[in-house]
């Protein structure tokens, strides 16, 4: 049976002896070449801080104090005895190595590495001992690398950092408009011997060839490494609780084996809210003389997902699924920390499920960052989250020398082979931005831009082999004209608004078919930002809290939005709750007009998360706490969303009805005076909608309602049970323009044994109500609540502590309109 012996203990590293620098801020134990305990997986960066040799480098401006770390060459090494029998293949196994290494073994030179995203193998039978064997990776400065290679091939057109481009390594270390400047170094994933006998499992894919209710067609190819296939048999197996396929064959002569089954009434995955997320377990044995050799299990999931790009002649771009069209609700995934391996499965667990709690079905995995770990994949497929998956370039022209297509190609096919069984994997991208940035800069075809091969001819190449049935899309954004960013076909990044100073109230002018890129900065929350921000620092025109946004002009954008919408308050705390309020806004108003306008096909944020403290584009910070604006887009993207037109003469109320349930229960109108904040009309009125997608269930006539647009009109849904199933507010003025009345707010405290929650009412309208209290989140935020309404909000976490109603900060809109 294949054996998989860890080593990731014992490790140190060291300052190379040739570590070519001459920073005189080197530490000078660093000098003496001192050993460190060195974590393993882990990055260079986290093993520096670990050993109190630097400091924070999130905290103040360290940022700026650790350019000498990628510059240097580094050492680590480790010793390890081995137990297993020489008789069997012994492998070497890298599962990562962040970037430019060489690898000795017992002082042989096993070879160089130069791509972070590949596994690196190395056959160690004949130079293993059973004692003391020496293991030692020495890092090469990745930016001197890059560097130099710019200098042999010559400088590309390049966003941001244009060496980075040379080296295949995930390209926001070298810094991006959100994140900082840390190249790393480092056994940046786990490291182990392989024992293997006459044979292995390479890899297994699986699809799903055909579908319909009554049974599908599966397809499982196995690719095996054998000496000699005599006797080789493979036991293949398909279950769930319900059922258990399994087919028994002899290894045939090719590296590949394919197998089919016929699956009677599957249960068909399906994204989050659209059905069950179904699994079945698929099982591969290889069995020789009964004796098992190996044996692999993923996850699996029966569905069929197609790429519609043209309807009724017309062009459009779409998922489909299992035969029913999606419209695509979600959100930009970055690394979710400058140093990988602290993300850990438990970080991909809290953000992933935010984003399924916030009603997305698709995470964009940005082609800036890395191919993510397995469980990132594995908790997708278990929470409905389809994945748009980008091959690792972004922002730029890259090369195409042999060498280096070389490379590319071994990294398509390792992570292609990785990740193609998994249910959630829609879409294979070929960049972000490449095609898009060339023709906008250069004034040329994309077919002109270097790089273009890659994503044109050797990706589709690739995948044509190796996963044929999963659409691919060559960029994003990318369609069939001049200008890839076209609203005439394919997908759109709208970046007019915010990055190009035009406000978000111009949507309206938007047409895309679908929008894979928008998005609107907030500041990270308070606690935060006051964990890395020094007392002296916490101030919105201060140096280091604009180094904590890393977008050209970003802190002065978002006052310049704020300014237009929102009162300015240059207090610490009203700063932080306006302006992640006015990120609210800002996705809220794109989201329902592209949810709701009867072209746009799906709407995917940029972005959900943080890789540092920072004011960011991001709806949850670097501390996993959901900003305000993720309150927002949970309710955008809710199942029931109510909206409004308005065509100039009436105001219709609709509802959007994902699910097309049938709901019978009443709506709540109200209209407020924005002149003075009372209510001066209130109505109720039964509902009662059949299984429709969208029904109008009220109007009103424009002139009817207070002159001069002062009014708020607010429209809330409820149930049978007199529960809110959804609610929305509409005003033609900016909120800065309203005028509110002083909150009349009661909160209760109810504290149980485990839990904490507030009863909130009211006895006039308050709007955009948040609570703080130091780390601790809230369940609800930047809600409104009316007379006559209450609201729970629950404490999330364990609860060490009883609250009282004094211990709470409370928000509201309200507070900053008072006459």
């Amino acid at each position: 049976m294949l054996k998989k012996i860890k080593i990731n203990n014992n490790w140190h590293f060291s300052l190379s002896k040739n570590y070519n620098s001459n920073k005189e801020s080197i530490d000078n134990r660093l000098k003496s070449h001192k050993e460190f305990p060195a974590k393993v997986p882990g990055t260079l960066h986290t093993d520096l801080l670990n050993n109190k040799i630097i400091d924070d480098p999130f905290y103040s401006d360290n940022e700026l104090r650790m350019d000498w770390i990628p510059e240097c060459d580094w050492l680590y090494q480790t010793k390890f005895d081995f137990k297993g029998s020489i008789k069997n293949n012994i492998d070497l196994v890298f599962e990562g190595l962040d970037t430019v290494s060489e690898i000795y073994l017992n002082n042989i030179r096993l070879g160089g590495t130069d791509n972070m995203f590949v596994k690196y193998r190395y056959n160690v039978k004949s130079i293993l001992k059973s004692k003391g064997n020496e293991l030692k990776v020495l890092f090469k400065s990745p930016t001197r690398y890059a560097a130099d290679e710019e200098k042999i091939y010559g400088k590309l057109p390049v966003a941001l950092n244009s060496t980075r481009v040379y080296l295949r390594k995930a390209q926001y270390s070298f810094g991006w408009d959100w994140g900082p400047t840390f190249p790393t170094s480092g056994i940046w994933r786990n490291v182990y011997l392989e024992e293997w006998s006459v044979a292995k499992i390479e890899n297994v894919t699986f699809n799903t060839i055909s579908i319909n209710k009554k049974n599908a067609e599966v397809e499982v190819n196995i690719y095996v490494n054998s000496s000699d296939k005599k006797d080789l048999a493979l036991d293949v197996s398909i279950s769930n609780r319900d059922t258990f396929y399994e087919q028994k064959i002899p290894l045939t002569s090719s590296s590949k084996n394919k197998i089919s089954f016929k699956i009677n009434e599957p249960k068909m995955w399906w994204p989050n809210g659209e059905g069950e997320q179904n699994l079945y377990l698929l099982k591969v044995i290889l069995v020789k003389e009964n004796i098992v050799l190996d044996e692999i299990q993923k996850n699996v999931g029966i569905r069929a997902i197609e790429l519609v790009l043209k309807e009724k002649n017309n062009a459009t771009f779409k998922f489909r699924v299992n035969n029913k069209d999606i419209y695509s609700k979600g959100v930009n995934w970055i690394p979710a920390d400058s140093f990988l391996p602290r993300v850990n499965k438990k970080k991909y667990s809290e953000l992933l499920l935010l984003a399924k709690q916030a009603n997305m079905n698709i995470v964009r995995v940005w082609g800036g960052g890395v191919y993510e770990d397995d469980e990132f994949y594995n908790i997708c497929d278990e929470l409905g989250l389809l994945v748009w998956q980008d091959f690792m370039f972004a922002c730029g022209s890259y090369p195409e020398n042999d060498d280096f297509i070389a490379n590319v190609s071994e990294e398509v096919i390792q992570n292609v082979l990785r990740l193609q069984h998994h249910a959630c994997l829609a879409i294979w991208c070929g960049n972000n931005e490449n095609e898009w940035i060339w023709y906008q800069e250069q004034k040329l075809s994309y077919k002109k831009m270097p790089g273009y091969n890659i994503y044109h001819k050797v990706i589709p190449g690739i995948l044509k082999k190796i996963d044929p049935s999963r659409p691919y899309w060559p960029s994003s954004p990318f369609g069939n004209d001049d200008d890839p960013n076209s609203f005439e076909s394919g997908n759109t990044h709208q970046w007019n608004i915010w990055s190009r100073w035009i406000d978000y109230t111009a949507v309206v002018n938007d047409k895309s078919l679908f929008v894979t890129e928008f998005g609107f900065q907030g500041p990270a929350n308070k606690d935060t930002f006051e964990k890395y921000l020094p007392i002296k620092n916490r101030n919105i025109s201060d140096q280091i809290f604009e180094h904590h946004n890393k977008q050209v002009e970003g802190p002065e954008r978002i006052i310049k939005f704020l300014s237009g919408h929102l009162p300015i308050k240059s207090d610490w705390d009203d700063y932080l709750y306006l302006a992640q309020l006015n990120q609210g806004f800002a996705l809220k108003t794109c989201l329902e007009y592209w949810r709701t306008n009867g072209r746009t096909n799906g709407s995917i944020i940029w972005q959900i998360n943080d890789c540092w403290p920072v004011s960011s584009w991001a709806i949850v910070d670097s501390d996993i706490k959901p900003k305000m604006s993720y309150h927002f887009v949970k309710n955008s993207f809710a199942p029931q969303l109510i909206y409004f037109t308005n065509d100039g003469i009436r105001i219709k109320i609709h509802l959007l009805n994902q699910n097309h349930l049938s709901i019978n229960g009443k709506l709540r109108i109200t209209i407020i005076d924005s002149g003075s904040g009372k209510i001066v009309s209130e109505q109720n009125l039964k509902v009662s909608t059949k299984n429709s997608a969208i029904t109008e269930i009220s109007s009103m006539w424009l002139k009817e309602l207070p002159p001069d647009n002062n009014w708020i009109l607010t429209a809330v849904l409820f149930d049978e049970s007199n529960t809110i199933v959804c609610k929305n507010y509409y005003t033609l003025k900016f909120w800065k323009h309203i005028t509110l009345e002083k909150p009349q707010l009661k909160i209760k405290v109810i504290n149980k044994k485990d839990s904490t929650y507030l009863i909130l009412k009211s006895n006039n309208p308050v709007f955009f109500i948040d609570i703080y209290y130091p780390n601790v989140t809230f369940s609800d935020r930047g809600f409104y609540l009316l007379p006559g309404e209450q609201v729970q909000v629950n404490i999330i976490g364990k609860q060490i502590k009883s609250f009282n109603e004094k211990d709470f900060k409370v928000y509201s809109l309200n507070n900053y309109l008072v006459t």
